[in-house]
C-alpha cells in the first residue's frame, strides 16, 4: 500500500524509513541475532523482516532508500530509562536496557557510556549494514552526539562504499556542513518543534543556506555536504491531525531549495489502523508536489521568500484524576 500512495506523488526519488521505531533506541523493525534473544519484545524475533520489505519494494520501483536510526541504541543515552518500552514505575528500572548492559558489560568488560556508543555500533548498526549492504543507499542518525560518528561511518561505509550518511549533531535549526569528511548530506532537523512548529519564520534560514551554497553543496574544510531539510508536516514527529503548513508555503520553501540543488524530506504520520501513510498527508503531498513541477516549468521560483507562520505546539490535556 505505501508503494503504491509514493507512486502517485510527482517527483520523489527516496524514502527514508525508520529502522528503530521512531527515535526510541530499545526497539527495530527487524530481527536481530543479539536484541532478539536478549529482549524479545525489541524486534519482530524471525517471524518477519519489515525492513527488507520495505527496502526490497520501494527499490525494485525505482526509489532510493535511506534508514533513519535513533543513535541513543538499547541503553537509551539520550531519553532514558523512563523513557523505555519497559520500564517499570515500581523499581525504576527498564529489563530491556538492563539486558543490553550485561550483554555489553560481559562482551567488552565494560558497560561505561563509551563502551555503550561502540557496542551500539560494532553490535547493532554492523548487522544491520552488512545484511543489508546495498539496499541502504543512505543513513540518517538522529542523537549522533550520543553515539560514535567516526565508527558508525567506517561501519556503514564498509558495508556500502556507495551509501551516504548524515548525523544529527549541532545547533538548531541546521543546514551546515557539522560533520565535515562524516556526513555527505546535512541532517536538516529545524527549531524544535517543543518552540514552534516547522512552518515557523525561524527555519527560513535553511532554505536560505542552501539558496547561499554551491550547487546545493555546503563546504567545510574542504569537505562537500549537499543542503537537505528535513522537515516534519505536522505539529509533532511522526503524528498528527493536519499539516501546519499552507500549500503555498510549502510549495515556495521546497521549490526554492530543489531549484539550489538541495533535498528535502517530509516526515509524515502512518495511520496504524489502515496500515498506510496517513491519506490526508499524502493528499498534501500530492498537491505541494504538482505545485514544485509547476513552479519549475515556470522557470523556477519567482519574488520573494514565503516568510512562513509561526504556529506553537497545542498544548496536550491533562487526564484529571478520578476521585
Amino acid at each position: 500500500k505505501i508503494v503504491r500512495q509514493i507512486k502517485d506523488i510527482p517527483g520523489v526519488g527516496y524514502v527514508m524509513i525508520g529502522l528503530s521505531e521512531g527515535a526510541s533506541g530499545s526497539l527495530y523493525i527487524a530481527p536481530h541475532s543479539v536484541l532478539s534473544k536478549i529482549t524479545r519484545r525489541a524486534t519482530p524475533g524471525k517471524k518477519r523482516d519489515l525492513f527488507d520489505e520495505f527496502a526490497t519494494a520501494f527499490q525494485a520501483a525505482g526509489y532510493k532508500v535511506l534508514v533513519y536510526m535513533a543513535t541513543e541504541g538499547p541503553s537509551k543515552l539520550k531519553h532514558g530509562a523512563a523513557n523505555a518500552f519497559d520500564f517499570d514505575k515500581k523499581t525504576k528500572t527498564a529489563p530491556s536496557i538492563e539486558n543490553w548492559k550485561k550483554y555489553v558489560k560481559e562482551r567488552y568488560g565494560s558497560d561505561d557510556v563509551n563502551t555503550l556508543k561502540k557496542a551500539y555500533a560494532e553490535v547493532i548498526v554492523k548487522e544491520y549494514a552488512e545484511r543489508y549492504g546495498s539496499k541502504v543507499d543512505g543513513w540518517w542518525f538522529d542523537h549522533a552526539s550520543f553515539g560514535n560518528k567516526k565508527l558508525l561511518h567506517k561501519i556503514c561505509k564498509k558495508a556500502n562504499p556507495k551509501t551516504i550518511m548524515s548525523f544529527n549533531s549541532g545547533r538548531l535549526p541546521n543546514v551546515k556542513n557539522s560533520n565535515p569528511g562524516l556526513e555527505d548530506y546535512t541532517f536538516g532537523h529545524p527549531t524544535p518543534l517543543r518552540r514552534y512548529a516547522a512552518c515557523a519564520p525561524d527555519n527560513l534560514r535553511m532554505v536560505e543556506a542552501v539558496e547561499k551554497s554551491k550547487d546545493g553543496f555546503l563546504y567545510e574544510k574542504g569537505k562537500p555536504s549537499l543542503g537537505h531539510l528535513f522537515m516534519p508536516m505536522m505539529h509533532y514527529w511522526n503524528k498528527g491531525k493536519e499539516p501546519v503548513w499552507s500549500e503555498e508555503q510549502a510549495v515556495d520553501w521546497m521549490s526554492r531549495t530543489l531549484s539550489a540543488g538541495g533535498a528535502w524530506t517530509w516526515n509524515v504520520p502512518i495511520d496504524h489502523r489502515k496500515r498506510m501513510l496517513s491519506p490526508d498527508a499524502v493528499s498534501f503531498m500530492k498537491s505541494v508536489a504538482r505545485g514544485v513541477v509547476q513552479v519549475k516549468e515556470e522557470g523556477g521560483p519567482q519574488g520573494k521568500v514565503h516568510p512562513g507562520h509561526r504556529i506553537t505546539r497545542p498544548k496536550r490535556k491533562r487526564r484529571q484524576k478520578k476521585k
